[in-house]
């Protein structure tokens, strides 16, 4: 069998003409795929809407503790239940809405930080820090601490645990 016969020639040019045209769709291929720089965004903008709507007020600061029940229904009628017996008027938040504990004070530069519990976490406070929006701590002693409310109540609370 002689080595040029026209069947393996024709056999090369075939494998040659798939090469030849594979190798341009395997660009175009290359060009669709996103790498990842050119990755689509998280957000379709093309689906927001802006400016349809009113946009309604919340009906409470979620940072600020809930004073008081709010209303069940703003378009119901306005029907007022009498006042319970031991509770304050619905209009008029509660006395004072934090519960903490203080456990201790370390004093640090001549300042004393107060060690206080508030919802299972150790928080460290000063005088005139922020325990939560609205609560404010106004006087730190090692026996101690008192706290002013949001409509100028004040509370005391006395260290708790071992005393010396």
């Amino acid at each position: 069998m002689r080595s040029d016969s026209p069947l393996r020639r024709l056999l090369l040019v075939l494998v040659a003409f798939c090469l030849a045209s594979a190798l341009p769709a395997a660009q175009k291929d290359k060009a669709r795929t996103p790498s990842v720089k050119e990755s689509r965004p998280l957000i379709r903008k093309d689906l927001l809407t802006f400016g349809q709507g009113e946009i309604v007020p919340p009906r409470r600061d979620i940072f600020r503790p809930l004073a008081y029940a709010q209303p069940a229904s703003p378009q119901g009628p306005s029907v007022k239940a009498p006042p319970r017996k031991g509770r304050a008027p619905a209009d008029e938040p509660p006395a004072f809405a934090l519960n903490l504990v203080y456990v201790g004070s370390v004093r640090a530069a001549g300042k004393i930080v107060a060690l206080v519990l508030k919802d299972g976490q150790t928080i460290s406070v000063a005088e005139g820090d922020e325990i939560i929006p609205g609560y404010k701590v106004l006087r730190v002693t090692p026996d101690e601490i008192e706290v002013g409310g949001p409509s100028s109540e004040r509370k005391t609370f006395a260290r708790q645990g071992d005393r010396p």
